[in-house]
């Protein structure tokens, strides 16, 4: 089951940072399934719906990052509780 977000993004602005997008690298919202709680904040604040949920195979969500509609805003990164949380106890920079 996949969980897509179906509001429109603003075009124009999308094609504005193509060539943004060729130089930031994709964001990287966890590197192992622990490390994300599914809480889908990262999903919703996506700008061009590049970040879709989809159900592992123990039945929990996370998300994926689609590589081409992602425009590196970074904004998933800035939203997700668990980085930040994480950051503040000195895991993450």
């Amino acid at each position: 089951m996949v969980f897509q977000n179906n509001s429109l993004g603003d075009e124009t602005e999308n094609n504005n940072l193509i060539k943004e997008t060729e130089l930031k690298p994709l964001p990287e919202l966890y590197k192992q399934k622990e490390n994300c709680c599914g809480c889908t904040a990262c999903y919703a604040i996506c700008p061009v719906q590049a970040i879709v949920m989809e159900l592992d195979e123990e039945g929990f969500l996370y998300p994926v990052i689609n590589s081409e509609k992602c425009i590196r805003c970074y904004k998933c990164l800035s939203v997700c509780v668990f980085k930040i949380d994480q950051a503040a106890k000195g895991y993450y920079k």
